[in-house]
């Protein structure tokens, strides 16, 4: 059973936008600390049914995406030692700004009427490719698993993650701010209610 993706009436303007503040403190927070951010655009290929069915498929497609690349960066994701570096995602889903989005390709307008899900991806940074595992540990305690940025895994392990629902992971490093606000924004517009914002770590 699907929840009520749409029932964001009850809030106010102000109170979306401080919701949507709220995460970025939490992004920057973490950016501050040395997490690596990126934001990403999961696109999908058609999803039959209404279009709470439809975004109930796509957070089940970002959930799994998300557990994959748990195991990639830790080796024991439910171990108290490896917790602090399980990745952590802050998404919603969207839908095409038509006045302002003139660069969307027809096709992407078409699919599941241009809905797709975007996130904020912090990751620590990947563990040093000169310097042996071993003496990292020694140095720092636990390091990622991920050898490479968050973006090259995804574009040479795409295979683990694409499938017949997910059509596509675009993805880009965050190197301003916290992208929080665009990431949310149908959220902040009001064009989705609540729980469309999902939280995973």
């Amino acid at each position: 059973m699907h929840t009520q993706h749409n029932d964001q009436s009850y809030l106010h303007r102000n109170t979306r936008e401080l919701i949507v503040a709220g995460y970025s403190e939490m992004i920057r927070e973490h950016i501050d600390l040395g997490w690596d951010a990126y934001y990403i655009n999961f696109m999908f290929n058609h999803i039959p049914g209404s279009r709470g069915a439809r975004m109930d498929i796509m957070t089940g497609e970002v959930t799994r995406v998300h557990y994959i690349l748990t195991r990639h960066i830790v080796r024991r994701p439910q171990a108290k030692e490896w917790r602090r570096l399980r990745p952590i995602f802050i998404g919603c889903h969207d839908l095409p700004v038509w006045k302002h989005d003139k660069e969307l390709e027809v096709q992407t307008l078409i699919v599941n009427d241009g809905l797709h899900f975007n996130v904020v991806a912090l990751v620590p940074q990947p563990a040093r490719p000169d310097m042996p595992i071993r003496v990292q540990f020694l140095l720092w305690g636990r390091q990622s698993r991920l050898k490479l940025p968050l973006d090259e895994h995804f574009l040479i392990k795409q295979r683990f993650y694409l499938n017949d629902a997910l059509a596509r992971i675009h993805i880009t490093p965050i190197n301003r701010g916290t992208m929080a606000d665009y990431t949310l924004k149908a959220f902040k517009h009001g064009r989705v209610g609540p729980d469309s914002i999902q939280i995973w770590k």
